[in-house]
Formats: structure tokens, C-alpha cells, sequence
């Protein structure tokens, strides 16, 4: 477990920024700009070790970028291509098809129209898993939380031990928020195929080793990219694993 013995003082101190990145330290995913790190399968410890002490998330400020990510070499499937855009619209259809079956079954039965909507058949965990295979949106993350005052050694052990020595032939990624006033941080930890639950144990064990004892939840990218957020309107649970 990360240490819990802090001295809640020390939060009212705010600790000083890094200094800005350069343009050619930014990635962008469309408007959003990442502060990324991408190595071959064996990284010097040294790049690992500088990268971390240049972009510490709880001194890099929000405005500078969106996330702080690294990668490291090779990637898993890398002939899949993910088709986000044929995603999109084969999920409109299906919600187009699930309220018209909503309707169907509002006249039939008398039900409620929302209570035949999220007992639609139609929208389901199965479903999402097919668009997923059939679209190339098969990776998903652990998702860690954690306070300004805990992050940096928390990602630091992260980075080192979990992306930096991932088991040769696998492909390895993670990306921390920075720091957001208020807010606390949160750590996402990639797996490339979550249908594999032996891939998706094995990282949750690499993350039991640096610390994250306590209880995560892993998502599947699709549930981000469809809306797929607690308490949505077909019941479906956000976190596929729990652990």
C-alpha cells in the first residue's frame, strides 16, 4: 500500500510547476495534448529515470497538457486498426433499434417506455463485445486513483516496474492525469485486448506488486468511446472486472 502516514500540511503547500514543455514534447489526439514517452522494448533505465523527474504529475499543471503517458514497445496487435468512426454509427444503429423495440413493446405489454428501454435485450454486454471485435476497440485499463501528495512515487512505481519491465513481446502503456486543482489524479494502465483475462490478471498482479492493494476497477476503451458511464440507461456495469 502506498503510505498513508502524511502530514495533511504539507497539502495547503502548493508545489512549484515544472517548466513548460516545448512544442516538440506534445503529442495531440485531436485537441487534447499528451506529454508522451514512447521506448523500445528495453528502455535505459536513465530515460525512465529523467522522464519521470521531468513530468512529475503533481507538478505539471493541467493547462500544459491533458495527460502524461508513456509506451513502450512492441504494441500487442498492431495490425488491428481501431474504426471508431464505423463504431459510431453502428452503435446509433443499435440504440435506434433498441428504442424501436422499446416502442413495440410499450404498446404490447402497456410498460413504462424508459422500463422497456433498459430491459432492451438488444443493448447488452455481448453486444458491446462484438462491436469491440468487429471494430478494433479491444483495449482497456485499470483505472488507479490517487491524491497530489501520493502520485508521483505511486506513477514512478508504475512506470518502472510495470511498463518499463513488461514481459518481452508485450506491449505496454500508461497515462496519469496531472495536476487538476481539487481534483484527484488518476493513473489508467493498459491492457490491448481486455477479452484476454489472463493478460488483464497478469497486469492487475504487476500493479499488487508496486502497491495497489486496494480494490480497482478495469473499463473497456469501448464503454468510453459509447458513454458508458455509471448509472447509464441500459444497466450495463462500467467496470468490467473489479479487483
Amino acid at each position: 500500500m502506498i503510505d498513508d502516514d502524511h502530514d495533511m500540511s504539507s497539502d495547503l503547500q502548493v508545489p512549484s510547476p515544472v517548466a513548460a514543455p516545448l512544442p516538440s514534447e506534445l503529442v495531440y489526439d485531436g485537441s487534447s495534448a499528451f506529454i508522451v514517452a514512447i521506448w523500445d522494448e528495453h528502455p535505459k533505465p536513465i530515460e525512465v529515470a529523467s522522464y519521470l523527474a521531468r513530468w512529475p504529475p503533481s507538478r505539471t499543471p493541467d493547462t500544459f497538457a491533458a495527460w502524461i503517458a508513456v509506451e513502450r514497445g512492441p504494441q500487442s496487435n498492431p495490425q488491428k486498426i481501431q474504426d471508431l468512426a464505423g463504431l459510431s454509427r453502428e452503435w446509433e444503429i443499435l440504440k435506434q433499434r433498441a428504442a424501436d423495440l422499446a416502442v413495440v413493446q410499450q404498446g404490447i405489454e402497456g410498460q413504462d417506455a424508459l422500463q422497456c428501454f433498459t430491459a432492451n435485450p438488444m443493448v447488452t454486454v455481448e453486444a458491446l463485445d462484438a462491436l469491440a471485435l468487429a471494430y478494433g476497440v479491444l483495449s482497456g485499463k485499470w483505472l488507479i486513483y490517487a491524491e497530489s501528495h501520493k502520485i508521483d512515487e505511486l506513477w514512478s512505481r508504475i512506470v518502472t516496474a510495470v511498463i518499463a519491465n513488461a514481459p518481452p513481446g508485450v506491449g505496454a502503456r500508461a497515462k496519469v492525469s496531472p495536476a487538476r486543482p481539487g481534483e484527484l489524479h488518476v493513473v489508467c494502465v493498459y491492457v490491448e485486448d481486455y477479452s484476454d483475462e489472463a493478460e488483464v490478471g497478469r497486469v492487475r498482479e504487476s500493479l499488487r506488486r508496486v502497491g495497489v492493494r486496494w480494490k480497482i476497477g478495469f473499463k473497456p476503451d469501448i464503454y468510453t468511446h459509447l458513454g458508458i458511464y455509471k448509472a447509464n440507461e441500459w444497466k450495463i456495469r462500467p467496470s468490467r472486472y473489479f479487483s
